[in-house]
């Protein structure tokens, strides 16, 4: 019988670490998250911990070892005082770096064994770190009657924390190493101008729901954006212009070959950017 994962979790101060948290409680792994946050996880999701099989403890319970594997999320800092003298020097640790794309960080990968980059990121809670600065931007001004406009013409692969957790939990609780680098984002590229018709159209009626004050214009049904759906496998011609480079969707093949040698399904995001782009709005609306 194959033995329940150890799954370590830092940085958990974010929108894709509470995400991420909520999957792997569907799991049987044991998950392992710093002392200074056990007690609220474990209040939070009592009902999961007691009619679940995932286990849960703090790092001073069970110390980083080998065949375990690290996940940091964000920023950091990641060290714990459990760790000891040797830090996540352990043979056969994997460890896992995971960070924003937008933010465009250089990573000693010396001590990472993989570097997962998310682009494009709908989280369901406002999050300065991991939200893309211009969905902020867009939010600031629906929120005090300006209407926002596309800055550029860079389009955008939005992708829910949903399906990035949902991703994230198959790859840590798999029997398949990571490979050096991983980029998520979603599969179809969106415009500004789609986005924005979508954006606008779901925080009006989000804002009619919470004073009453429905329209027609309210209830009119948002028209279906056109949007193309490419390659997993990104192969770019050398040397893209600023326009190509600005369109360039991130190689989702090395994320969907990992999924697909685990259990045969691959990169294939569930929650359709309009239940997203609702999701994310909500938090910003007072």
């Amino acid at each position: 019988m194959r033995q329940a994962p150890v799954i370590h979790l830092r940085g958990i101060d974010s929108s894709i670490a509470r995400a991420l948290i909520e999957r792997i409680f569907r799991t049987n792994a044991h998950l392992v998250v710093p002392g200074t946050h056990f007690q609220e996880i474990s209040q939070r999701y009592a009902t999961e911990l007691e009619f679940g099989a995932c286990e849960l403890h703090a790092a001073v319970d069970l110390p980083l070892a080998t065949g375990h594997r690290l996940m940091l999320i964000g920023l950091g800092p990641f060290d714990e005082p459990s760790d000891g003298e040797n830090g996540f020097d352990i043979d056969g640790l994997e460890i896992t770096l995971t960070v924003p794309a937008h933010l465009g960080m250089e990573v000693d990968s010396e001590w990472i064994d993989c570097i997962i980059l998310v682009h494009d990121l709908l989280p369901r809670v406002k999050d300065t770190v991991w939200g893309s600065p211009l969905f902020s931007q867009w939010m600031g001004k629906l929120n005090t009657n300006i209407v926002p406009v596309p800055v550029g013409n860079a389009e955008y692969w939005w992708v829910s924390d949903i399906d990035v957790a949902d991703a994230f939990v198959r790859m840590l609780i798999g029997d398949e190493p990571f490979p050096s680098q991983i980029k998520v984002s979603g599969r179809r590229a969106w415009s500004q101008e789609q986005t924005l018709e979508e954006l606008t159209l779901l925080h009006a009626r989000t804002v009619a729901g919470r004073t009453g004050h429905f329209g027609i214009e309210h209830l009119t049904a948002a028209p279906t954006p056109t949007i193309e759906v490419k390659s997993l496998i990104v192969n770019p011609s050398m040397p893209l212009t600023m326009k190509d480079n600005s369109q360039q969707r991130p190689d989702l093949s090395p994320l969907h070959d990992m999924l697909h040698r685990i259990d045969g399904d691959g990169w294939r995001p569930l929650v359709p950017i309009r239940t997203a782009l609702m999701h994310a709005l909500v938090d910003y609306i007072e």
